[in-house]
């Protein structure tokens, strides 16, 4: 070509390359140069329409640097034809042509299934033709499927390459058997919506809009593609694989704390987002979703590392450590208030109980430094005390947990099963002694403060050099923890032969936790012993840890290493020769739960049944009296009649009027006595 125009005599000045899909690379070069040799003008309506970074520029006014063949390769034409899925039965004939712009002598065109080259297969009908060139400016390739098989189903590409690079196109082929079934219409209910799902051929994947909500921010742009959830029919005509990640949430609750698990934070803005989501995990009580549970997990998993990867580049590092391991308390003690069965689900889903109680466990090895040496935390469903301590020097610890109770005279709170547990309006708070005393959960209460729980470490916890591995200048950090309830360790797998024996024990105490950092132990030779008050009523007690690797890192109670050396009341104490958290398993299910105390008055029904008794007694009574002459029946017998209907009438009354009239022991005991 070059040689030709430079052999030509151009008796006109200007030149014009009259395409829309002029491709200004390497391959032009010449053309400036033949037009500064021989002074022809190119016209200025010349312009490139590829690669991109020259599109809509002069091709006169371009410099020979910018002509490149090195860019990716972009082709002014390249179509499949057909181009939309395919859904064909099997044994049909399906041809597809392939062109694309003939770049230079390099350039090839080839079919692909599945990541696989196809060439031809008569045997399957499979037939790849020769590629064709049309006028230098197209290569087109043919593909013939003349009998369609079903393992034809999938994506079929077609890819064009050359010195440049290469480029592809998709089409994908579904095929049905000739009697193909179908999957039935179906209403599918999630935390993405209402979804109708129709009638679908087997096969086939099945689209639905996402429903939009009121109070969904995400809005879509003019021109934006709608978002859909997906659903495939498989070839037996069963619903199989779904996608429902493009929509948005329908509880404005999980989108909002969806919302909150996508901001960024930092020094800056740390504080504030705690506060807020402190705020919004009060109505904890509301969250109906397992993701719900899974987005605050997570959250506090990303507050966690955030604080370890900025630990001391600020100034007051103590005071923000504080705020922060205050909210991360007041964000777990809230997440206690969700529905146990949410809780479970979270659980089996994503381990998102146990995730919590590992950062609320993190929260103490944080905070302590040698600047800070004890940290209490205080909410409605748990408490934190922890200590930095010198193994050489310590004297033994125990630490009780307490909750204020509003006092109602008559009725005393040590022996009120469960009456502490069922107002969590009130904080949980530690107390804590030091010295090798231990100290009785029964006589730790008073009048307006119940004790739920103590731990007693022992001072001999320290004393053999097996069971420790520190020098004497060492210090270690000692914390306890109580959760008011078992809400954030529920068993989730097959636990027939755990401490729960299939979840037909559970938790009937606070969880309480205990554990020692910067030591390395064994099993101590002198076990921690633990108090913990029942907050309801059962049967077959039996003391257990929570092990966090059991079912698959899921967890579950496990029994061995601690033991019941005590129960009385409502008040059981436990031994342990490791750390870890601790709680009492009671069967519920066999035993109905009676108040201890009844109230001031008996159910109506009570009263009415006995107005009814009395009345009906006192009509005989006077009914014999009056009629006495003229009802035959002996004087012995009218006696014995009229005693009998006295004293039943006389047994109702005192039942119906002081079966709970305790108050006064004295008086019980005078009518016991007279009647």
């Amino acid at each position: 070509v070059n040689s030709m125009y430079t052999d030509c005599d151009f008796s006109l000045l200007s030149r014009h390359f009259n395409t829309d899909s002029l491709i200004c690379d390497c391959n032009l070069k010449w053309v400036l140069q033949w037009a500064r040799n021989t002074s022809v003008r190119i016209a200025e309506e010349t312009v490139c329409a590829y690669p991109s970074a020259l599109q809509g520029l002069s091709f006169r006014n371009l410099k020979e640097n910018q002509l490149i063949c090195a860019g990716p390769l972009e082709l002014p034409l390249f179509e499949l034809i057909p181009s939309q899925r395919q859904v064909v039965f099997h044994g049909d004939r399906l041809p597809f042509q392939c062109t694309a712009t003939y770049v230079d002598n390099t350039t090839q065109v080839h079919w692909y299934h599945a990541g696989r080259l196809i060439e031809t297969d008569e045997e399957s009908g499979v037939f790849v033709e020769d590629s064709i060139i049309h006028d230098c400016c197209l290569i087109t390739r043919e593909l013939i499927l003349s009998s369609i098989d079903i393992d034809a189903t999938g994506d079929w590409e077609c890819l064009v390459n050359n010195s440049y690079g290469n480029s592809t196109k998709r089409v994908e082929i579904v095929v049905l058997e000739t009697a193909a079934p179908y999957c039935p219409a179906e209403r599918v209910i999630n935390n993405k919506g209402d979804f109708r799902w129709p009638k679908t051929l087997a096969g086939i994947t099945a689209y639905h809009p996402c429903l939009q909500y009121s109070f969904n921010s995400i809005a879509f742009h003019n021109g934006a593609e709608e978002s859909k959830a997906w659903r495939k029919c498989n070839r037996t005509g069963r619903w199989d694989e779904e996608n429902y990640s493009e929509c948005p949430y329908s509880q404005e609750i999980t989108q909002v704390l969806h919302a909150f698990s996508q901001m960024h934070i930092n020094l800056t803005t740390v504080l504030e987002f705690s506060r807020q989501l402190t705020a919004y995990t009060r109505g904890a009580s509301h969250f109906a979703d397992k993701m719900d549970v899974i987005y605050l997990a997570y959250i506090m998993e990303k507050l966690i590392v955030f604080v370890d990867e900025v630990e001391d580049t600020i100034p007051f590092w103590g005071d923000f450590l504080f705020q922060i391991g205050d909210a991360l308390i007041e964000i777990a003690s809230n997440i206690m208030l969700v529905d146990d069965h949410v809780l479970w689900m979270a659980q089996k889903e994503d381990k998102a109980c146990t995730r919590i109680v590992r950062c609320v466990e993190h929260i103490a090895s944080q905070i302590l430094t040698s600047n800070i040496q004890v940290i209490s935390k205080v909410s409605h469903n748990i408490a934190l005390e922890a200590f930095m301590i010198k193994p050489s020097s310590f004297s033994g610890m125990t630490c009780t947990a307490f909750q204020k109770i509003s006092v109602n005279s008559g009725k005393p709170v040590v022996n009120d099963l469960g009456r502490w547990e069922a107002n969590p309006d009130q904080h949980l708070n530690f107390k804590c002694n030091t010295g090798n005393l231990n100290g009785s959960l029964v006589n730790s209460s008073t009048r307006n403060a119940v004790a739920v729980a103590s731990v007693h470490l022992p001072q001999s916890v320290f004393s053999q050099s097996s069971a420790w591995q520190s020098v004497d200048n060492s210090t270690c950090k000692l914390q306890f923890i109580v959760f008011r309830n078992g809400k954030l360790f529920p068993s989730t797998g097959n636990s027939s032969n755990f401490a729960d024996d299939g979840k037909r024990r559970t938790v009937a105490t606070p969880a309480v936790f205990a554990k020692i950092d910067g030591c390395r132990f064994g099993n101590l030779t002198s076990p921690i012993t633990i108090g913990l008050r029942h907050f309801a009523r059962g049967i077959d007690p039996i003391a257990a840890f929570w092990d966090f690797d059991l079912l698959d890192g899921h967890g579950g109670w496990w029994g061995e290493g601690c033991h019941i050396i005590s129960s009385a009341g409502n008040i059981t104490t436990i031994q342990s020769t490791h750390f870890s958290n601790f709680a009492v398993l009671m069967d519920f299910k066999t035993v109905l739960s009676f108040p201890q105390y009844p109230g001031e008055f008996l159910h109506p029904v009570v009263y009415a049944c006995t107005a009814v008794m009395l009345l009906c007694l006192f009509a005989s009574i006077i009914t014999y009296i009056v009629h006495h002459s003229t009802i035959r029946i002996s004087r012995k017998g009218w006696h014995m009649l009229l005693n009998f209907c006295f004293h039943t009438a006389l047994t109702f009354a005192v039942f119906a009027g002081g079966i709970n009239r305790i108050k006064y022991p004295i008086i019980c005991q005078a009518v016991s006595i007279y009647l």
